[in-house]
């Protein structure tokens, strides 16, 4: 994981001074809120359209800011494969999203707009996501 480069950026939660962090890629893809949609890591471009939005306070949901920037296909390809090979598990400790594996579905691939892939991407895997997480929560109840 040390490969990737590293990203420096804020964690921001309602009412509280923001946090200064600093990790890898890997990393941070699972500190942004909603930077999948519904567990599916999205495609270079949509990646690329969040890394350039600088991300957002949250107001009174959490947040992530950062300087922006983009990622080249080889640092995409390479963020890829560590999403696929990097248990989660490692990724827990140091990211407030990475309860659950990203998955891939490159059937929205073509949709070159953010929102509009996120809508398609939910449209088909919202309640498979939502069932994982329940199966998740009765994990960590009987556990």
């Amino acid at each position: 994981m040390d490969e990737l480069i590293k990203i420096k950026y804020k964690r921001h939660e309602y009412n509280i001074r923001p946090q200064k962090c600093e990790n890898n890629l890997l990393v941070f893809t699972y500190d942004i809120p909603y930077f999948g949609a519904c567990g599916i890591f999205p495609p270079l471009h949509i990646a690329n359209q969040i890394f350039l939005s600088g991300g957002h306070k949250g107001g009174m949901s959490p947040g992530a800011t950062w300087k922006p920037f983009k990622i080249t296909k080889e640092e995409y390809d390479k963020l890829s494969k560590l999403v696929k090979i990097t248990p989660i598990s490692s990724i827990q400790p140091y990211a407030r999203y990475a309860w659950l594996p990203f998955k891939f579905d490159s059937g929205f691939d073509y949709i070159m707009d953010q929102k509009q892939w996120m809508f398609a991407t939910c449209e088909k895997h919202r309640d498979a996501w939502h069932k994982e997480f329940e199966s998740l929560e009765e994990q960590m109840n009987s556990a």
